[in-house]
Formats: C-alpha cells, structure tokens, sequence
C-alpha cells in the first residue's frame, strides 16, 4: 500500500464520527487501520440509513463509509477473554490505538495504557472523548452538535437575537482532525526518542481552540461575541455575508476589507457613487450602515446569476464564492473536476456497488495518499488479521468462531 503513512499499524476501536474521522484521515494516506467491531454491537453508524438518494431502498451504508473508507475491519468480542487476547496481539503489532469511547470505557475491559504497554512498549495510544479523562465531565457523553454546544460554537450561529442553531458535527470532525495531527506528532517524537506515549483529547478543547476571536473579545474588550446572522464578526469589514443571486435559492458569498477593495467593489458594481455617499464614507461609517449598504448590494446581485457576480468581482480582486450545493460541486464545478477530488470505490455490498466520494484533501509530488477501499463489512477481513497478520492457524480459528468470539 502506498501513501506517506505506509507501515504503520492503527488498531482503531473508534465508533460514530470523530473517531473514525481521525483514522480515515490516516488510513487515506497509507496507514493500516484495522477496525474493530462486534457483531452483536456495531458501530451504531451502520444503521443510519443514507436518506438522500435516489434509490427504492435506501442503503444504510452513506454515513458509515464516509468516515470508515481504506480501513480494513474485523469481528471479535472484547468482553471474551479470548478475544480481549487476540486484541492484545493486535496491539503488539500496531503502531498506534485508538478510540473514541467516553471517559474510562476501554480502561474498563482492562486494556489500560500500562496494559498497552506490556504489548506493545512503545505503543501510541490516543483517547478522543467528548470531555477528556479527567474532570467533572470526564465521563459524560458527547457527540454530533452535543460536542459544540459547551466550548461556546453554537452560541455564535444564528440570527442576532434569536435562538442559538445546531450546525451539524463540527466538534467531531474538528476533534478529528487535531486528533490525526496528534498522532503524527506522536510518530515524530518516537523516531527521535524511541518512546511510545498517551494521548488524552477531546472535543470540548478542539472545538474551543478554533473559537477564533471569541475569547480575545472578551479578554480584551469585555465584550460578550453573540450570533449575528449574516453578518460575521469582522471588526473592518465593509461588505461581508451571502447576497442573493438571480434563479431558485442561490446565493454569493462575498467579502470586502480594505479601503482598495471599497473602491474596487463599488467599480465593478457601477456603484462610483457609493464612494461618495456619507452613510459610507470611512469603515466605521461603513460597519455601522451595513444594512442599507447591503441592500445597495443586493440590488446589484439579485439580478445576476451567482457565477456571474463571482466571476466579475474575482475579476476586480474582490473575494466572491457561489454558496455551491453537493450537486454544483460533484457535478459542475470545474475546478473541483480540474483537480481530481471525487472518486469511485467499490463496495463490498454488490447491491451498494461503487461509491463517489470525496478524495484525498492535500496532494502530495510523491508518495500521495488515496481512498483505497470503501467502508468494510462486519468481520471482513478476519483472515486476513487474525490468520496472516497475527498468524493463528485454521484449527485455532475454527475453535475460536465455534466459541463465538468473532461475534
């Protein structure tokens, strides 16, 4: 397998979606993930069906293969002490570990870090719940808009004055994301030094660390960040939000923030006069009309297509995107088509077949990652773990399905 992550080893107990986001990130880029499941408890994301397709029968495969692609999966149950035995064989092997659960779950089957460590000495072992290990909230439950709702995230979005709106699962694909570079920093400091070591994060602090402004705000000003709709909380933004566009539901997001952009917006607008106008003469001016300068701007917009608007003012130098749907991207955008992103794997369910998908974020001159496989079956590469990677012969493997630890 190719990928600048090739030869290391991920024993991956993540379930649901910050996990599992964690090691596809790896996994895509060449790292054997090896995921761990039980038939008689799944990863709870099987069964949320994929409601947003056009066939009869929706699969229940959309979700999970989106955030478990290039891994390899396997069935054992951790709770029978020959499984919890064939998993700390795993362990011997693998580089890294993996999990998601809330505070204190794994340390429960006995698979504390020390545990880890008698496997594997230098085993990386990471712990990505909702709160961290330690603390009042430790054991909690934390998950989709639950992880961004206490670092304050979700007290941001919305309308100026109304109710706070959930936003979806950034706190699991953030917490993801610092997990993965986690890990590689971990991989790092154990080529310089030999050592393996524990990693202890959560969603509460990763989404809290991309809180941008919001704390500054408050530190040094005193001032309290609310939500504010359409309008963003830049301080000398002259234009900034999403304008509506000519056609059904399509918009342009758009952002204005120096005095040349000022002069250059209103150019390529046929607004000159605007320049002129006192509503809008300075920044300040400028920020506290921002309504009626808004309006001045829909004006022109509402009349034009999205592309049209983006492609004019990108023209004038101006920051413009059209506020693009799945379809735009996966079907029309050009340069997402230039660069290759989406691509096609098979999956294992021949009713399911071949799956598009999202690709591989950076690209690399040499050695670049790939989505290798889609999502696995429960237990579908059993044999290949557990008889070539772990070396159990066919008798043992007999009696241990007989005994029912790989369900």
């Amino acid at each position: 397998m190719a990928g600048p992550l090739s030869g290391v080893r991920i024993t991956d107990f993540t379930w649901v979606v910050a996990g599992p986001f964690c090691t596809k990130t790896l996994a895509d880029m060449g790292a054997e993930s090896i995921k761990i499941e039980a038939r008689i408890r799944p990863d709870g994301m099987r069964n949320y069906v994929n409601r947003y397709n056009d066939l009869d029968k929706p699969f229940p495969y959309g979700t999970f293969d989106n955030f478990n692609r290039s891994k390899l999966g396997v069935s054992v149950n951790a709770r029978d002490p020959q499984g919890l035995a064939l998993i700390k064989d795993m362990i011997s092997v693998s580089d890294v570990v993996v999990e998601n659960f809330r505070g204190g779950v794994l340390q429960s089957w006995g698979l504390t870090y020390e545990e880890m460590r008698k496997a594997k000495p230098d085993i990386i072992y990471i712990s990505l719940s909702g709160y961290g290990q330690t603390g009042p909230y430790a054991t909690y439950a934390s998950h989709y808009h639950i992880a961004q709702a206490m670092p304050g995230f979700t007290q941001l979005t919305g309308y100026e004055g109304d109710v706070p709106v959930v936003t979806g699962a950034y706190g699991d694909t953030t917490s993801g994301l610092h997990a993965a570079a986690a890990i590689l920093m971990a991989l790092e400091y154990r080529n310089k030094t030999g050592q393996g070591q524990y990693i202890d994060a959560s969603q509460l602090t990763s989404m809290a660390h991309v809180m941008g402004s919001a704390y500054l705000e408050y530190a040094a000003n005193g001032n309290e960040p609310r939500a504010n709709g359409n309008r963003l909380s830049h301080p000398a933004a002259s234009v900034e939000g999403v304008f509506r566009c000519q056609g059904d539901d399509r918009w342009v997001a758009i952002g204005v923030y120096t005095d040349e952009e000022w002069q250059a917006v209103c150019q390529a607008i046929g607004r000159q006069d605007l320049l002129g106008d006192p509503r809008f003469k300075l920044v300040s001016d400028r920020v506290e009309n921002w309504e009626a300068l808004e309006a001045e701007v829909r004006k022109w917009t509402q009349d034009r297509t999205a592309e049209d608007v983006m492609d004019a003012l990108q023209a004038a130098g101006i920051g413009a995107a059209v506020v693009q749907n799945i379809h735009d991207l996966m079907d029309h955008d050009e340069q997402m088509a230039d660069r290759e992103h989406y691509v096609d794997a098979w999956h294992p369910d021949r009713e399911v077949g071949t799956l598009r998908m999202e690709g591989v974020v950076p690209k690399f001159s040499g050695s670049n990652g790939e989505v290798r496989r889609a999502a696995p079956m429960i237990g579908e590469h059993n044999d290949y773990v557990f008889s070539e990677v772990l070396g159990v012969d066919s008798g043992r493997m007999d009696e241990l399905q007989e005994a029912g630890v790989f369900f």
